[in-house]
């Protein structure tokens, strides 16, 4: 079959543009804060309270955004990075990727990375945290332990390739050991 020369420049023009992209294509932006997007906390594992995950899940991106929170102090130190995966993976391997980060339950063949982009530690901080109330350990821990509400800011994130990340703010639940501070 033969097609003519003006049929064939769309169809390779298509081509092209899927398996070269252009270099001014528009950044994504990744808003963590909005209502609608999926989000995942852990705070407790099989032996207890441990540092508070936060995973926030931009499933059309393929991507991960992974806040931690360290509970060995009330300076509750913020860290995070952004986990990006191939277009082609589904939302079920990425939940799957997820549970693997924190849980003794682990699938195989999970999704591998594209790439892991380490948020600055200077886009991260606490803004503050209010105690709660002190509760009972979980799971093996019977120690005490005081519950916080921690509020925590991303914020001034570089781009990392064609990702951006708006800046956001978030409340986490935290558990200190009570007799630390």
């Amino acid at each position: 079959m033969n097609l003519p020369i003006s049929r064939l420049l769309p169809l390779a023009a298509l081509v092209a543009a899927f398996f070269f992209p252009s270099p001014l294509q528009a950044e994504v932006t990744l808003n963590a804060g909005a209502k609608d997007l999926k989000r995942i906390q852990i705070n407790t594992s099989m032996v207890g309270y441990r540092d508070t995950l936060h995973f926030y899940i931009f499933e059309q991106e393929k991507a991960v955004l992974v806040v931690h929170i360290g509970n060995k102090n009330t300076e509750f130190p913020v860290s995070a990075k952004l986990h990006i995966f191939p277009r082609g993976t589904a939302v079920e391997g990425l939940e799957k990727w997820i549970n693997n980060q924190h849980s003794d339950g682990l699938f195989p063949n999970v999704p591998e990375q594209e790439a892991v982009h380490e948020i600055p530690a200077g886009a991260c901080k606490t803004k503050s945290h209010k105690l709660e109330e002190n509760v009972e350990g979980v799971g093996l821990l019977e120690d005490k332990f005081s519950r916080y509400e921690v509020v925590f800011e991303i914020k001034d994130v570089p781009a990392f390739g064609d990702f951006k990340i708006k800046d956001f703010t978030d409340t986490a639940t935290v558990y200190v050991k009570a007799d630390v501070s």
